[in-house]
Parts: C-alpha cells; sequence; structure tokens
C-alpha cells in the first residue's frame, strides 16, 4: 500500500477517572478539539487497545478508501502535533472547577497508529 496523505482523523482514550465526564460532553470536547485543530477529525471512545488508564491517548487513523475503494496508507503524524493534540485533551475543561492542567497533571501518551 503507498502512502498517500496525512492523518486527518484522531481516536481520543480519556483517562479512566476523566473517563465518564468526557464522554458525556463528548459534542462539546470533539467541537473544542476541531475548534483547536481546524482541518482534523475527533472521535472519542471509553476504551483503547492500548490504555494505561492515567492520560489521554491520542490514536491516528493510519489509514482510509480511496475513491477506487482501495486501502491507502497515510503518512505518520509528526510526534509534536500528536502531543500538542494530548495537551488540547488536558486542558479541556468538562465543567469542573479546576482543569487538568490546573491540577499539574501533565503527562500525555500517544499511541502507534491504528489501521
Amino acid at each position: 500500500m503507498a502512502i498517500e496523505r496525512e492523518v486527518l482523523e484522531f481516536v481520543i482514550v480519556p483517562p479512566y477517572n476523566e473517563r465518564d465526564a468526557i464522554c458525556r460532553a463528548k459534542e462539546r470536547f470533539t467541537s473544542y478539539l476541531i475548534e483547536r485543530f481546524p482541518g482534523y477529525d475527533f472521535k472519542v471512545v471509553p476504551v483503547a487497545p492500548v490504555d494505561d488508564g492515567e492520560d489521554f491517548n491520542v490514536i491516528p487513523v493510519m489509514s482510509f478508501i480511496d475513491d477506487e475503494g482501495r486501502m491507502r496508507l497515510c503518512v505518520y503524524p509528526k510526534l509534536w502535533f500528536m502531543a500538542a493534540i494530548a495537551r488540547a485533551c488536558a486542558e479541556f475543561d468538562v465543567g469542573e472547577a479546576r482543569s487538568r492542567e490546573a491540577r499539574g497533571k501533565s503527562r500525555l501518551s500517544l499511541v502507534h497508529g491504528v489501521h
């Protein structure tokens, strides 16, 4: 399979202790990410194939179907870009008095792509 384009979609898995709140605010959360990163799409899921449960997992969707119905691979996103997405996730305020950033939790988890 030829590499054809950059990743345009990411799956976000919230940390275990924030999973319910983020999933309840899923529409607002994804709108927030789309506003921060125009041209990209985000899906929120409650579990990941690789998940330590403590951090936001940012998983790039590494394939797409072309106009001829063939599966193509995307170029792996830059780690700095995935880290920026994870930071934005951590900064999102789900309505609590303080965000993750204010609580001092800055660990990020980046997961290699989903095909």
